[in-house]
């Protein structure tokens, strides 16, 4: 992760474990080290990423525990959670320009398979997963973010924690959900990726604010009074007389 260290402080990040590029003339955070002590130098938030195709205004930091298929350590991974409302860049079958537009998502969904992302969103993640950092895809010979083991620093791929059901990101139920934790991003997240399934039980996870729908109490319908006939006219007419009542 690198940083916007002034001059000045050179030796105050150098002694937090920060090191010097000098390739790139610039300090940068070692992965496996706390972004913690090192907030205030990160970049700030850019307002765009050219580039990406996902936004949203709610979203959430979720991790959980997960054994390595290679050590078979526990180690802790990570994923972005967006609430509903969020919005893809895609081309929709009536973009008669091809141009593509911004849609609405209407579900919970995590994003994953992230080939872009904000510094300042991915410092996020990583002060929760200090192991969540770009990995090179062999298949596909281009690198994305993912989740590596903080033993053995072995790929955890994103196929078996989001796709895999009764995976940590693809929860079955709320038994599932026992060992997750979310942690709301500050700022508008900004990816270039995919999302996957929707979450109807996303707000039963620890730390999630769920939505509330306020809904109006039901009201009986009503029914139009019968007309009265005139027997019963006149019959009302009589009891009032006679000082009865109903």
């Amino acid at each position: 992760m690198d940083l916007n260290v002034p001059y000045a402080e050179r030796d105050q990040a150098e002694a937090l474990g920060a090191l010097w590029e000098p390739s790139r003339r610039c300090w940068y955070v070692p992965d496996g080290l706390d972004l913690q002590p090192f907030r205030r130098w990160l970049p700030e938030q850019t307002s765009s990423l050219p580039g990406s195709n996902l936004r949203s205004a709610e979203t959430y930091v979720v991790t959980a525990p997960r054994r390595c298929w290679s050590c078979e350590q526990t180690t802790t991974v990570a994923g972005f959670l967006m609430a509903p409302g969020f919005e893809d860049f895609s081309v929709w079958e009536d973009d008669l320009d091809g141009q593509g537009r911004w849609g609405g998502g209407e579900s919970w969904c995590f994003a994953f398979h992230i080939d872009a992302l904000p510094s300042p969103i991915a410092a996020q993640a990583i002060m929760r997963a200090p192991r969540y950092r770009r990995a090179f895809n062999q298949a596909t010979r281009d690198s994305y973010w993912a989740n590596h083991c903080s033993e053995c620093g072995a790929l955890q791929g994103d196929v078996h924690l989001f796709e895999d059901l009764g995976a940590p990101f693809l929860p079955r139920d709320a038994h599932d959900l026992a060992d997750l934790k979310a942690f709301r991003v500050k700022g508008v997240f900004e990816a270039a990726g995919s999302f996957g399934h929707a979450l109807d039980i996303a707000p039963e996870i620890p730390g999630v604010r769920a939505g509330t729908t306020v809904r109006p109490p039901a009201v009986a319908a009503s029914r139009p009074a019968p007309p009265k006939t005139i027997g019963a006219v006149i019959l009302g007419t009589v009891r009032r007389w006679l000082g009865s009542s109903d």
